[in-house]
């Protein structure tokens, strides 16, 4: 005989209650093997946007290069951090 178990069902509420418990009893994942992938912060969101800011200034600045020797310069003075030599 098959035992139902009408109130844990996902649609009922307390189906959704005993999911939130599961999800607050196993940080690590649910007992199922569902993970979900934490959120990034609003820190981690900024830092991404100003490196991706600095990378389209750079590429910019490289792009602006005549020749093959001019661009050769202008990434040694990237990599040496002296953008402006002059300043």
């Amino acid at each position: 005989m098959k035992v139902t178990s009408f109130l844990a069902d996902d649609s009922s509420l307390i189906g959704a209650w005993a999911k939130l418990a599961q999800a607050l009893a196993f940080p690590g994942g649910l007992p199922g093997g569902e993970t979900r992938a934490p959120r990034s912060g609003l820190l981690a969101r900024l830092d991404r946007w100003l490196r991706k800011q600095e990378m389209r200034e750079r590429e910019a600045y490289l792009a602006r290069a005549q020749n093959v020797f001019e661009l050769e310069e202008r990434m040694r003075r990237l990599d040496r951090g002296q953008r402006f030599p002059y300043y």
